[in-house]
């Protein structure tokens, strides 16, 4: 599932990657980039996510977390470069960002009124794309199978292509939620599909036992 890895950028490279991934359109409400933000608060304490804010504000796209209101739209581009700059900054490795995908759900006002009224896992499975509308207004969901006898579910993101990182960053989100639903002690995710190999869509299978 690894994407990114080796050297840190220089400042010239970054710059020239947030710039093209913050031409891209799409938007996600404002708790999800309040969750993210929280994510590297948790890992990195109040300075070293003060560090992510001052650099996003260099590269130009500066954001204060006081201006984000949870159910305003926001673009999707800016959590991207948010997530990407704490890379950066912190040489984060595959890990750290699957883990902040992991993180990012106990933080999110999204999840926490959607676990409040989950019923079943197969349920929770189908209305994925219900869901994913109320957090972003491009792309979708797609619940591709469930298997409960076999344990096994193929989940597709479809629409949604900013950066390698966030493969990795879904797949941790993903997990996450699956932990909510499903009544396992362990279950396991791995991507089988990519749109930056050559895929038209992400893919993800989840396991359990």
């Amino acid at each position: 599932m690894g994407i990114i890895s080796g050297k840190t950028m220089n400042n010239n490279s970054l710059k020239q990657e947030v710039d093209e991934i913050m031409k891209i359109e799409g938007n996600v409400r404002g708790h999800g980039i309040l969750a993210d933000i929280s994510c590297i608060e948790e890992k990195k304490g109040e300075q070293g996510l003060n560090l992510v804010l001052k650099k996003l504000a260099e590269l130009g796209y500066p954001l204060d977390p006081k201006d984000i209101k949870s159910f305003d739209w926001w673009k999707e581009a800016h959590d991207v470069a948010l997530v990407l700059v704490a890379k950066e900054l912190f040489n984060w490795t595959d890990k750290d960002i699957f883990d902040m995908g992991s993180s990012a759900p106990k933080f999110s006002l999204f999840t926490k009124i959607l676990v409040k009224y989950l019923i079943s896992a197969k349920r929770t499975f189908k209305e994925g794309n219900l869901q994913w509308r109320k957090l972003l207004d491009f792309g979708r969901l797609e619940p591709v199978e469930f298997n409960d006898k076999e344990k096994y579910s193929i989940i597709r993101i479809i629409g949604y292509k900013f950066h390698p990182l966030l493969c990795i960053y879904q797949a941790g989100y993903l997990l996450r939620l699956a932990e909510y639903v499903i009544p396992s002690r362990k279950i396991e995710i791995k991507e089988t599909k990519c749109v930056f190999k050559g895929d038209e869509y992400n893919e993800y299978i989840l396991t359990w036992q």
